[in-house]
């Protein structure tokens, strides 16, 4: 990661531009999207984090912040993250319908009811009368723009 900050007009303004990328040929160090409730200790069979699996990402941000007192912070941020498999949360949502069913180490059905397996084959089965199998709606990309304001007591 690389980030450079500069500071304008008596250190009232400031400037942040950075990015940073991340070759992970293992996923040990790609955070669990929590689909369905998934942690770290569950897994997922959606984003399964088998050796030999690999995710490779960048990012990249740019930052503006107005400070015209000690005490206040207005900011203002653009960010732009990629990763080569689908990871980031798109319009869809990750939570199946009726919301998480408690077993996170199974495919979903459509009507929200855990499918009794963990792979896709007799998922597909076993969801055939309900609805089909869910699927998150996972994106290569996120764009984001932020603002705020800082307030310090």
């Amino acid at each position: 990661m690389l980030y450079n900050r500069v500071w304008l007009g008596r250190n009232h303004h400031a400037i942040t531009l950075g990015g940073g990328r991340m070759n992970n040929p293992g996923r040990y160090l790609t955070l669990l999207p929590p689909i369905n409730g998934a942690t770290a200790v569950t897994g997922s069979p959606y984003f399964p984090e088998n050796p030999g699996l690999q995710a490779h990402m960048y990012d990249g941000s740019l930052n503006y912040q107005w400070m015209p007192r000690e005490h206040f912070t207005w900011w203002l941020e653009g960010v732009y993250r990629h990763s080569d498999v689908p990871y980031w949360t798109g319009r869809g949502g990750i939570t199946p319908p009726g919301g998480n069913n408690g077993v996170p180490t199974q495919f979903a059905c459509n009507n929200g009811a855990a499918s009794g397996a963990t792979d896709l084959d007799t998922a597909i089965t076993n969801c055939s009368t309900l609805g089909g199998v869910f699927f998150p709606d996972m994106r290569r990309g996120q764009a984001t723009i932020a603002t705020g304001i800082l307030i310090k007591f």
